[in-house]
């Protein structure tokens, strides 16, 4: 009997297809304002490549030349690695070397941080990774 009633009789709540497509015709959506319309990729010219490297040597952030010609920080990596630019903003063996000396004379991990361009955990971990002894950090 309850299969035969599910079938035969709807119940009380349920929206009939008829309701729906009545619905959909009143719909606030249709007044809505339409979105944004999709553009096409911006092309940069050869000269303004020129300046998106120049900045990027100046700033060394991805993220800033980005937002400056407003293009995706995907895009200005793709065209940084076309013109042989290095973003790999890893510590090179030479700021390695430098951090270790800096850290024997005393200086403390955000400082070296703060000279040489890195966040004070990468010079950390550079530091541990060469064996070095880290000291506890003071007030600790």
């Amino acid at each position: 009997m309850h299969l035969l009633q599910v079938y035969s009789n709807p119940r009380l709540g349920v929206v009939s297809p008829q309701e729906l497509l009545f619905r959909s015709g009143q719909s606030a959506r249709r007044d809505a304002k339409p979105c944004a319309p999709v553009t096409r990729a911006r092309q940069l010219r050869a000269a303004e490549t020129d300046e998106l490297v120049r900045l990027y040597l100046e700033v060394r952030n991805v993220r800033e030349v980005a937002r400056q010609f407003r293009i995706s920080r995907t895009t200005v990596t793709k065209l940084l690695a076309q013109r042989g630019v290095d973003t790999d903003r890893g510590m090179k063996p030479e700021d390695v070397a430098q951090a270790i000396e800096l850290y024997s004379q005393g200086i403390s991990s955000i400082t070296i941080g703060k000279q040489l361009g890195f966040d004070n955990h990468t010079v950390i971990a550079a530091l541990r990774a060469q064996n070095v002894p880290i000291r506890k950090a003071l007030g600790r």
